[in-house]
């Protein structure tokens, strides 16, 4: 497999797997904490599945979906691409995006499919931002701490990637799959109404975080989400091992809002 065609330069929403880029938030908690960049210290692109744009362009739906499901791979990207070429086949809209743009270049469908992607998870539910926050919490507990780290500040690498996604069974694969592809889906058919968090909402759930963390370790997380891209990989990986994990086990509200502080901007 091409990995540098499939991942492209900017990661982010880059063709198979881009996962990246940090959004950033930056909110008081308590008096003079400052928690800057509340982040999807990666964001999961639903742009994922463009291998057979390598060598042929245009493509249609059937086509791409066929080379994916046909894949009998067992390395951990293919078999992620093959869950999500399967669930596409849920959203008529990924569909009928491919029949109405059928001269699109494969460069023009890349860049509209990660736009699209990271548009779309905010019009998810909270039930399905809060599984992604369980989804990528497990990826950062998997990962060593070299590949968590890169993970965590989005530049992780087409064998890192590989490696985290290796480590997981088809189920999971098959979770994140289906959020990849109704955030596409949802994002190409307006539908519902995108979302923002309100800071306070945030601010508020990192009331909770302190009290379970100690005002310390909680200090600790809040600066270090201000400077992620400098961070060593042991502190690197710390911090997102514990936002995601704090994340994956408040509830409530708390727990809604920092699903979709994740994922708003």
């Amino acid at each position: 497999m091409d990995w540098s065609s499939v991942l492209g330069s900017a990661l982010i929403g880059a063709v198979v797997g881009g996962l990246g880029s940090l959004l950033a938030h930056v909110l008081k908690v308590g008096k003079n904490v400052l928690v800057g960049a509340l982040v999807a210290v990666v964001t999961v692109s639903s742009s994922m599945g463009w291998r057979a744009y390598q060598r042929r362009q245009p493509v249609d739906y059937e086509q791409l979906v066929a080379s994916l499901v046909e894949n009998d791979s067992t390395e951990g990207m293919d078999r992620y691409l093959r869950q999500w070429a399967l669930a596409t086949k849920t959203y008529p809209e990924i569909r009928q995006w491919f029949e109405v743009t059928p001269t699109m270049s494969r460069v023009e469908r890349q860049q509209q499919a990660m736009q699209l992607a990271q548009a779309g998870l905010r019009r998810l539910s909270d039930r399905i931002l809060i599984q992604r926050a369980e989804a990528l919490s497990l990826i950062v507990d998997l990962a060593d701490e070299k590949d968590c780290a890169a993970f965590s500040r989005g530049d992780i690498t087409a064998e890192g990637l590989n490696r985290i996604f290796s480590g997981m069974d088809d189920e999971t694969l098959g979770r994140f799959s289906v959020i990849t592809a109704s955030a596409l889906a949802a994002e190409l058919r307006q539908s519902p109404l995108p979302r923002q968090v309100m800071t306070s909402d945030v601010a508020q759930s990192f009331v909770e975080i302190s009290i379970r963390l100690g005002e310390d370790e909680t200090q600790r997380l809040a600066n270090n989400l201000q400077r992620m891209n400098t961070l060593p990989d042991d502190e690197a990986c710390w911090t997102s091992r514990s936002l995601y994990k704090q994340i994956a086990t408040l509830r409530g509200r708390n727990q809604d809002a920092l699903a979709l502080a994740l994922v708003s901007n």
